[in-house]
């Protein structure tokens, strides 16, 4: 029974466990950057000829405990070295640890060597001869504080060096056994076996493309450098063995090429293609593989594919440099595969978690990867064809049609249009505003007509053009169930018209005062996020998964006072939601930042805003707190003070405080003159709410602050046909 090492890369652990399995190893025991194994030497030569994630393989030849440094070079000169090197032949050494005082490899390995050649010059009065460069048998020494691990290298060069890019003058993006394993995390295996076919579309040197053809052609990944081997030159090798493991190898692909099913690539370079083009050939898969010149915005499928596998390794800022261009790609790269693969499976490897948001696309499972020193992430989806849905009304078809089967006596009524007309009539009065500061989420109508009791926002986003967002205010119970039902349909079918959009576009919700946990649950779980801009910030928009899109529209001045006022200072942000105005204030200038919030799932978001924004989160802090308890801590002892704070808190929210919850209009006070405490000597505090009946205690503060309502001059334009949506003042000393 031998003992073996298998080094990987970072994150491949649970997959090379598998592998080792496959390979007859016993004993497994994983390790970050790789395993260590038990079993016969054909286990050992089978890891190195079959396994596709494995970097070296190494043969333990020596584990012992160290009393010092001389005893490293005592222990390496006892072991009979002629069992694995001739005296006339030549080694190296590497070195890896530290301990007993070593802690330089260079020195550990000198240390080895000598042990080496003491055990010749001893037993037969002469020497072998170092050679870095081809030796003969390549030793590594590891030493973890006293312990020590000796091994012989039986490849001698990475294993993920395949052999087909053999004379390239290139370094692919991604290592080929990353690219497997990522091939085998997609159960590329499963997909060939069952006749599907398997597309990059960003295929670049074509890795992903061979090492699928390696795997469903059943192809050991060592036979193509089988004989280049170092296990070849080591003198304790069984040829016999090897040579039977290599033929059997030979046959086992022979016969996998009898089925390989097709595989497809593209990619926009056309020096990329010349290069994966050779390395196809190189391969020998140039029968198999087919690759075409094309970007993924011309994306069409060519030919008639099985249903199978999508797979790419998109490009990513450092390899690009320009942001907003990375972006596109994704958003493009998402629009592909939703559009021409339903049905697929599909993978998507970035080294940016953020990028993968702009896919579009919600993914079933997640794994972490390690492409050299760089951490990426996988993400795995099952591309379906998506509608919008909802249980009264699904507006990802014709609308029309469904009118006509709920209501078959039904003709759109003089109401519904003029619903259309006065949306039309509001649109053309805020065309100029909207032109004019670039405003690009607004509010077009909001219960204008009564019987239709709908609030109606456009968002002009970065990815897809127009969406709508229809919230239908909750019917009182007086009201009867099929006439407001009836009446929701007639509006909702002029909406395409009137904003001369697909339906697919509309968004719809039904709005009603949320309490407790229910503010915070989704109501889908869709992870289609897009971009707007507002006051010269990105902000990432929801339009499906929650009640609300991620903005308040109505407190966008608010943000934007919050923004000019945090120039240059520190600013406090409490009940910070999806830190928009944090956002905006970071790009207005803003010096530093803490927000916080009682939602990881806001916090989040926020993340992502911070993130669209390139806006460091050193500098600009985001906390997960229940913020009336973190505010009962620091009034008491404040650790800090804040030139700035901005406090917009919920109406109604359940806390183990405040009797149990938290009422603002009961407790403002109480919430405020603990939050004033936090705030610097010449500082601004700005405080706002939605709730429509609420009136602020004046006299409670009188005394020591000036406070200026902003309300009206916080209200926007789109907003001014219901002035009572939110109210905001501005506290500072007297």
């Amino acid at each position: 029974m031998c003992r073996f090492f298998a080094t990987a890369p970072k994150g491949l652990s649970e997959l090379l466990r598998e592998e080792l399995l496959s390979f007859g190893a016993e004993n497994i025991k994983m390790q970050p950057t790789g395993a260590t194994f038990e079993g016969s030497l054909e286990v050992g030569y089978r890891a190195c000829l079959w396994s596709r994630l494995a970097n070296r393989v190494y043969l333990i030849v020596l584990e012992c405990e160290l009393a010092n440094q001389e005893d490293l070079t005592e222990q390496v000169a006892q072991l009979d070295w002629r069992n694995h090197l001739p005296s006339t032949g030549s080694f190296a050494v590497s070195f890896s640890g530290q301990g007993v005082g070593i802690t330089h490899s260079h020195y550990g390995a000198l240390k080895v060597k000598d042990g080496i050649v003491d055990f010749f010059q001893d037993l037969e009065n002469r020497r072998p001869f170092v050679d870095t460069e081809n030796p003969d048998l390549r030793v590594h020494a590891h030493l973890n504080r006293n312990e020590l691990t000796l091994s012989i290298d039986l490849i001698g060069y990475s294993l993920h060096q395949r052999g087909y890019r053999e004379g390239q003058q290139v370094t692919a993006p991604l290592k080929e056994n990353v690219a497997a394993a990522i091939l085998m995390r997609s159960q590329w295996q499963e997909i060939a076996r069952e006749g599907g076919c398997l597309y990059d579309p960003m295929c670049g040197s074509g890795t992903f493309l061979i090492e699928a053809a390696m795997i469903a052609s059943d192809c050991a990944p060592g036979l193509f450098k089988a004989n280049n081997m170092l296990l070849n030159r080591w003198k304790g090798h069984d040829a016999e063995l090897w040579q039977k493991l290599v033929a059997e190898a030979e046959e086992r692909e022979s016969k996998g090429l009898q089925s390989l099913p097709n595989i497809y690539g593209s990619d926009i370079s056309h020096k990329s293609l010349d290069i994966a083009r050779d390395a196809v050939i190189n391969a020998g898969y140039d029968d198999a593989i087919e690759i075409k010149q094309m970007s993924a915005e011309q994306g069409r499928r060519w030919g008639d594919w099985a249903p199978g596998l999508v797979v790419s390794n998109p490009p990513y800022g450092e390899r690009l440099g320009d942001e907003d261009t990375v972006k596109q790609i994704y958003q493009s790269l998402g629009e592909y595969i939703k559009s021409e693969f339903v049905g697929w499976k599909a993978s998507v490897l970035t080294c940016h978690t953020e990028l993968g948001m702009f896919l579009g696309m919600k993914a079933k499972r997640s794994h972490d990867f390690f492409n050299g020193a760089m951490e990426c992430r996988l993400f795995r989806f099952d591309v379906e064809e998506i509608w919008f849905r909802e249980p009264a009304l699904n507006i990802g078809v014709d609308l029309a049609a469904q009118v006509k089967q709920q209501f078959p006596d039904l003709s759109v009524s003089e109401n519904a249009q003029m619903v259309a007309n006065r949306i039309r009539k509001n649109m053309k009065g805020l065309k100029s505003w909207v032109k004019k500061e670039n405003v690009r989420a607004y509010r077009v109508y909001d219960a204008d007509i009564p019987e239709y009791s709908l609030a109606i926002d456009v968002y002009e986003t970065f990815e897809s053009a127009r969406h709508i967002v229809v919230a239908e205010y909750a019917p009182p119970k007086t009201v009867n169930p099929t006439k407001a039902k009836r009446r929701l349909y007639e509006a909702m079918s002029v909406l395409p018209e009137v904003f001369g959009v697909l339906p697919s576009s509309i968004h719809f919700k039904v709005r009603e005062r949320q309490k407790g946990k229910a503010q915070y649950e989704r109501l889908e779980e869709q992870k289609h996020f897009f971009t707007i801009e507002e006051n010269q910030t990105k902000l990432r928009v929801n339009f499906t998964d929650y009640l609300d899109t991620g903005l308040f529209l109505d407190h966008r001045l608010v943000r934007q006072k919050v923004a000019e006022l945090s120039h240059g200072k520190s600013l406090l942000n409490l009940f910070c939601y999806t830190a928009t105005a944090t956002a905006e204030a970071a790009v207005f200038g803003c010096k530093s930042s803490l927000s916080l919030d009682m939602s990881k799932t806001y916090l989040y978001w926020a993340k992502h805003n911070f993130m669209v924004n390139n806006i460091d989160e050193r500098d600009h802090q985001l906390l997960q707190e229940n913020v009336l308890e973190w505010l009962d801590k620091e009034a008491e002892k404040p650790s800090k003070t804040y030139d700035l704070i901005f406090i917009d808190p919920p109406s109604f929210s359940t806390s183990k405080r405040m009797e149990g919850t938290l009422d603002i209009q009961r407790d403002h006070v109480d919430l405020l003159e603990k939050t004033l405490k936090l705030l610097s000597e010449n500082g601004k505090l700005i405080f706002s709410n939605n709730l429509r009946k609420f009136k602020l205690d004046m006299s409670a503060f009188e005394d020591a602050w000036h406070i200026e309502n902003i309300t009206q001059s916080t209200m926007p334009q789109d907003f001014k046909r219901n002035a009572k949506i939110h109210q905001a003042w501005i506290f500072s000393r007297q």
